[in-house]
């Protein structure tokens, strides 16, 4: 089930990014150093940190793009972080719900979700997945 949990999630997503200070571990830079997502056209993508413990991403959807059902099989948890634009969200067995900026949303990890941009400009994403710890 989609959670809206707004303070928790950009209290997590901000100490993750602030907390993060070691700039050659981050990814710098916007939309133009993101790479295109294949098969989804409009749709790009960025790895912003990758730890042992945490992955965060920054995504971006054109107008109109539409991300096919997927998922982030390693990921135990998943906040999922409209920064910019608007957004249908769908997370298999569940309802289509409409995501404005600035909403945060916590979904299970490893659960199947699409979406696709509903508004008139570039939708940003941030997406930051907790990992299993490793043996």
């Amino acid at each position: 089930m989609v959670n809206n949990v707004r303070a928790m999630g950009l209290l997590l997503v901000h100490v993750v990014l602030v907390s993060a200070t070691n700039a050659s571990a981050q990814a710098v830079g916007g939309a133009d150093k993101a790479r295109p997502v294949a098969g989804d056209p409009g749709l790009s993508t960025m790895v912003v940190l990758d730890e042992p413990q945490f992955r965060v991403l920054r995504d971006y959807a054109e107008p109109g793009a539409t991300r096919r059902m997927h998922s982030h099989d390693d990921a135990t948890w998943h906040v999922f972080t409209l920064v910019t634009g608007q957004l249908l969200l769908t997370v298999e067995g569940e309802s289509p719900v409409e995501v404005t900026q600035g909403q945060v949303l916590n979904l299970k990890g490893g659960a199947k979700h699409t979406f696709r941009n509903t508004g008139t400009v570039t939708a940003t994403i941030v997406e930051v997945f907790g990992k299993a710890p490793k043996p």
